[in-house]
């Protein structure tokens, strides 16, 4: 015979339970909902990598790198097709290696190059009458996480140049301001060439 006191502790347990499994279920809704977002692609070239069902065409060509510290920095072209809706993107991809190991590799849309030349273009015409004050950094990042900076400090006389990418744990990759503005070329080189593409089709 269960006793009025049994119930209440009866009752009392499957309370618990019911509220420890509805903390469980939206705990875990919760952490499906933050992953989602964790993953959508910054953009449009990143954007095809969640197609499925389809054909995703890749093509690439290199426009040219520029040496430094023992590294490289390399600038490709790259469209990216749907060939079951035809769709077509293109942009850039840049890639950052270091003694042969490759430190990131970032894809830039086309519709961010011209926003992303005037950046590269502000950072290495950099003097000293950006500011008043000792220290300084300017930096210019895109979607895709590739990120050109410049530090100066009056205490050395020097302003330094790097790039780097913000999705990985690195150091940053040093550059002359000559140097930056090579980098500076290639992407615009890169710009033309895919200009050409877009006006031949």
């Amino acid at each position: 015979m269960v006793t009025s006191k049994g119930k209440q502790m009866s009752r009392f347990i499957a309370i618990l339970v019911a509220v420890a499994g509805g903390s469980l279920v939206a705990g875990s809704a919760f952490a499906q909902e933050t992953n989602a977002c964790l993953l959508l692609p910054a953009t449009k070239l990143e954007g095809f990598e969640t197609n499925t069902d389809t054909v995703i065409v890749k093509a690439t060509a290199p426009i040219g790198t520029v040496p430094a510290h023992g590294g490289e920095v390399a600038v490709r072209c790259r469209e990216i097709t749907d060939a079951g809706t035809g769709h077509r993107e293109s942009g850039i991809i840049i890639d950052i290696a270091f003694s042969a190991e490759l430190l990131g590799t970032m894809l830039i849309d086309y519709d961010e190059l011209d926003s992303l030349l005037d950046g590269m273009d502000y950072l290495g015409k950099l003097d000293w009458s950006v500011t008043s004050l000792p220290d300084f950094s300017a930096t210019y990042t895109t979607k895709g996480g590739f990120r050109a900076d410049a530090h100066g400090s009056r205490r050395t006389g020097n302003i330094d140049f790097a790039v780097r990418s913000t999705r990985i744990i690195g150091p940053r990759f040093s550059l002359s301001r000559d140097q930056l503005g090579q980098l500076r070329s290639l992407i615009e080189q890169a710009k033309a060439k895919l200009d050409s593409l877009r006006k031949g089709k």
